[in-house]
C-alpha cells in the first residue's frame, strides 16, 4: 500500500484550496466594508465643513376662525412668535412650495356649507360637515406653491354671512416638506385683516 495516501493527508490537501477561497472572500468583503465606511466619513465631513445655506423657517400658522366676512370665514391672527405665515383679506398667503397639512375645526349654530380654496386655477374642495352641517373637523394634505392663497368660503341658506356664529373655530396650516422654493424673506408684517370697531 505504498501508492495510497493516508486518509488524513487527503482531507488536508482537499480542504486547502477551499480555505484559500474563504480567505480571499473575507478580504474582499472587508475591503468593501472599509471603502463604504470611508465614503460615509468623507460625506459626513463634507456636510459639516460646507457652509450651511440659510433655510427658511418651516411655514406654520395657528389662527382662530371667529366668524364670516364677505363670504369667507374670518381668519384672525395670534401674536405668536412661532407663526411664520401671513393673513391678508381672510386668506393665508403661501410663500414656500411644499406639502402642507391643513386642519379646520369649529361648530356653527346653523347649517352651513364650506369650500376650501387654495389655487386660482383649481376647483375648491367641498368640506364635509358633521352634525347636520353644523360642525366641521376637516384635515387635508395638499401641495401648495408660492403665491397660492388658502381661504374658506361659507354659505348658509337662511343666514347672511356676517350673522353666522362660530364656536371654537381654528385653522392650522403646517408645512410638511420645508425644502422647496421660498420667496425672499421680507420683514414680517402682522395681519392685514381690518375689522371696523
Amino acid at each position: 500500500m505504498e501508492g495510497v495516501q493516508p486518509p488524513d493527508e487527503n482531507l488536508e490537501n482537499g480542504s486547502r484550496p477551499r480555505f484559500k477561497w474563504k480567505k480571499v472572500l473575507r478580504l474582499v468583503v472587508s475591503g468593501i466594508k472599509a471603502a463604504g465606511l470611508l465614503l460615509c466619513v468623507v460625506y459626513v465631513c463634507l456636510q459639516f465643513s460646507s457652509s450651511p445655506a440659510k433655510d427658511s423657517p418651516i411655514q406654520r400658522l395657528r389662527a382662530p376662525v371667529t366668524g364670516c366676512e364677505g363670504g369667507r370665514l374670518f381668519i384672525g391672527t395670534s401674536k405668536n412668535e412661532y407663526e411664520t405665515m401671513e393673513v391678508q383679506n381672510n386668506s393665508v398667503i403661501i410663500n414656500c412650495d411644499g406639502l402642507y397639512l391643513i386642519h379646520l375645526k369649529g361648530s356653527f349654530f346653523q347649517e352651513v356649507k364650506i369650500n376650501f380654496h387654495f389655487r386660482k386655477d383649481r376647483s375648491p374642495i367641498f368640506v364635509p360637515m358633521l352634525n347636520n352641517g353644523q360642525r366641521v373637523v376637516f384635515t387635508v394634505v395638499t401641495s401648495l406653491a408660492f403665491k397660492d392663497e388658502v381661504y374658506l368660503t361659507v354659505n348658509a341658506s337662511d343666514t347672511l354671512c356676517e350673522h353666522l356664529q362660530i364656536n371654537d373655530g381654528e385653522l392650522i396650516i403646517v408645512q410638511l416638506t420645508p425644502n422647496g422654493y421660498c420667496a425672499p424673506e421680507r420683514p414680517y408684517s402682522s395681519t392685514v385683516n381690518q375689522v371696523p370697531l
